[in-house]
């Protein structure tokens, strides 16, 4: 379930690049609505990282889910002091190539749980 809200909120992340056009970092940059509603999501994201268990991280610590607590922590105690750089690469860069890791790992844990239940 945590996986699936996390790979929802990544996808609106795409869908507020989409809607308003937003497809460089001067554009990005310039619009504080598109600013802040991409830094709420990226930090709903490192809310529901949190509650990926330890053992979890540690299985697949290829995926820095600390870039998401440390942007979290910044932007939730200290928004003007966001480096809006930082989130532009984490928005357009990291997020798509995590967001498909998470989707591999959720059609994996659905395997494995699929074949947990035909066991029994």
């Amino acid at each position: 379930m945590v996986l699936n809200t996390i790979i929802n909120i990544t996808g609106e992340v795409g869908e507020i690049f989409d809607r308003f056009n937003c497809r460089t970092f001067a554009q990005f940059n310039g619009d504080s609505v598109i600013k802040r509603a991409v830094t709420m999501c990226l930090i709903s994201i490192s809310e529901m990282i949190d509650l990926l268990t330890p053992e979890f991280k540690t299985r697949y610590d290829y995926i820095n889910f600390k870039v998401f607590k440390a942007l979290r922590n910044i932007a939730a105690h200290k928004y003007g002091s966001v480096n809006f750089e930082m989130v532009w690469q984490i928005a357009t860069k990291d997020l798509p190539k995590y967001n498909a890791e998470f989707i591999g790992l959720l059609e994996r844990h659905l395997r494995e749980k699929g074949n947990e239940n035909n066991e029994e």
